[in-house]
């Protein structure tokens, strides 16, 4: 927009103009006195009829000149003037883009100002969202490191809690669990800066008390999740409202915590905005709560065997007899011999039938796979050195269906000869493929993207510090990034949008080869790293993407899949992150000159 030179104020041909009238963004234009002279139809739907009237009292309620107003700018120094701002339309909250520029009459004076608003409420409602998805979506990643890593479902609460405040954004995160005598779901874990609200809450499980019909005796009851996007106007939160409001709490969401199957309590978490949760931020949590409810079982599983192995100590039989009823085996070789005794769940838990494995150590080290007898053979020469009181390890045995079944194997040597050497092995074995499954699909949730498959931005960047340090040099990086993506959303939704960005991950697996690193780090931006691959090669897969980009379309007919990308080559450790920028920039430079020759020929 430019100075507009004009030989008079006089707006009486502007209303006439048809394509002014309907523009889809507001606009008006203001004297120097800041007085309305015209509105569009659009600014009068807005803001309604408010010619004639100072802008700053029409349109915000002011009583003088408002911080950062561009009409105000645009008088002093006759330059073009954005700015963003808020503001409340029929009580609602709206944020806006001002546009002003000066009109000059035709001796170059600054006479009036032309403002154009544009509402943009639902784009940056959209990027909140987005932002608050990402945030979740980390705290999901971070909960499931913390399961692997904590054995103590207190710790793991305190931990749930902080994560939830930390990536998640939320003001406050709460773990309750029930007090049977009271019927009180109570505190025992919190985080959050609105830790206050939390002062005098009293919450109960009870339907025919007033805390207990509130959203989280809800949830506990129904084993269902509860969400209130307005706290404050929820009929059921009536009793909490005061307080709420006292610390910044507009909204709220209600998972059921689960143990064994039975809700045992909940996870709450409070938001400081009205509206926050939507659709997929509820589906995340509801994982997360899955994951807590898992773990829960875990630990008591684990709990219980503890307390099982402690009290299997007294007495030999009496290990054999609990063993065999809590579906743990029992093992017990004598190594002068070579005789091994195997109860019957060691038998079974491998699929066999009683005498199907013969009774010998040289039988059960023919079902350990090879690649771990290594790690056994160091345990037992450990053992026979007496340098360790005990041994556990894992390994993979070989089933009756020719699988490889995970089997954690406790133990010691319980009888030495005189010169220490060991005679009399004894421990137990228990089936853990489900718990290796599990912490596998941590493992792989942590570094992998779920739309993809590929890496996620948090293993690209270990994997960029790793490499610093390697010997695989002349490494060549590529960052890759989808055009038109949103158009594609806006236009097709978002299910489409993301099989666009499953069609460029393809292309980009599809090219490389196995030592590569194929990485989704943002919406729509890939990156990978090429270990010992100077520019030539780089730039020959780059012409691999684009062809097999050519066959991905050849099957779109709504839309096509095009990818901007830049690549730089790395010669040393020192220049991988320049390497890096270089390529972005590369990248974002293609991007431009693709636009560019999309306008030209549409002109």
């Amino acid at each position: 927009m430019t100075p507009t030179k004009l030989p008079a104020i006089s707006m009486g041909n502007i209303e006439d103009d048809s394509i002014i009238t309907a523009m889809g963004d507001g606009m008006s234009v203001q004297g120097r006195d800041f007085k309305i002279i015209y509105q569009n139809q659009r600014m009068k739907d807005l803001y309604g009829d408010c010619t004639g009237t100072i802008c700053y009292i029409a349109y915000e309620q002011n009583n003088a000149n408002c911080n950062g107003c561009p009409v105000s700018a645009c008088f002093i120094d006759g330059e073009v003037h954005r700015a963003e701002r808020s503001v409340y339309i029929d009580g609602t909250k709206h944020i806006v883009e001002n546009t002003a520029a000066p009109v000059l009459d035709k001796n170059g004076i600054i006479i009036a100002a032309v403002e154009v608003t544009r509402d943009i409420t639902e784009r940056k409602e959209a990027e909140e969202r987005h932002v608050r998805f990402k945030n979740l979506y980390a705290a999901l990643s971070h909960t499931n490191k913390a399961i692997i890593h904590l054995d103590n479902r207190g710790e793991l609460f305190s931990e749930i809690c902080k994560i939830a405040v930390e990536y998640g954004k939320f003001s406050l995160a709460v773990i309750s669990t029930i007090n049977t005598e009271s019927s009180c779901l109570v505190p025992v874990a919190y985080c959050g800066k609105a830790e206050n609200y939390l002062t005098s809450l009293v919450v109960s499980a009870d339907p025919d008390r007033a805390e207990g019909r509130g959203p989280t005796g809800i949830a506990f009851r129904k084993g269902k999740p509860y969400i209130c996007n307005d706290f404050v106007n929820d009929p059921v939160t009536s009793p909490w409202r005061t307080a709420a409001e006292e610390n910044g709490i507009r909204s709220s969401a209600a998972f059921p915590l689960k143990h064994e199957g039975q809700v045992i309590g909940a996870l709450k978490v409070y938001a400081d905005q009205k509206g926050f949760f939507d659709t997929e931020m509820v589906e995340l949590l509801l994982e997360m709560a899955a994951s807590v409810s898992f773990a829960m079982d875990y630990y008591a599983k684990e709990e219980r065997r503890r307390h099982a192995e402690a009290a299997l100590q007294e007495n030999e039989e009496r290990l054999r007899l609990v063993l065999e009823g809590s579906h743990e085996g029992y093992c017990d070789w004598d190594i002068a011999t070579g005789a091994v005794k195997i109860s019957q769940r060691y038998i079974t838990m491998l699929g066999y039938s009683v005498g199907e494995i013969s009774p010998t150590a040289a039988a059960i080290k023919g079902l350990i796979h090879p690649e771990d007898w290594s790690r056994v053979q160091h345990i037992f020469d450990a053992e026979t050195t007496g340098s360790s009181p005990a041994f556990q390890v894992e390994v993979r045995m070989l089933s009756k269906t020719d699988e490889w079944v995970w089997v954690l194997y406790r133990g010691m040597v319980v009888i030495r000869a005189a010169d220490g050497t060991p005679l009399r092995v004894t421990g137990t074995c228990s089936n853990i493929n489900e718990r290796k499954r599990y912490e596998e699909d941590l493992r792989y949730m942590s570094t992998h993207d779920p739309l993809t498959g590929l890496f996620n931005r948090g293993y690209f960047d270990a994997e960029m510090a790793r490499m610093a340090h390697s010997r695989q040099y002349p490494v060549s990086i590529l960052v890759a990034d989808i055009d038109s993506l949103k158009l594609v959303n806006d236009s097709f939704g978002h299910s489409e949008g993301d099989r666009l960005i499953k069609q460029a991950a393809q292309a980009l697996s599809e090219t490389f080869r196995g030592e590569d690193l194929v990485a989704r780090i943002g919406g729509d931006e890939f990156a990978i790293l090429l270990p010992n691959t100077d520019a030539d090669a780089a730039k020959e897969l780059i012409r691999r993407i684009l062809k097999y980009q050519a066959i991905i379309n050849e099957t779109n007919s709504d839309y096509t899949l095009s990818i901007s990308i830049g690549s730089a080559v790395a010669e040393r450790s020192e220049q991988l992150n320049e390497a890096y920028k270089n390529a972005d920039s590369r990248m974002y430079y293609h991007k431009f000159q693709r636009k560019l020759q999309q306008r030209d020929s549409y002109q």
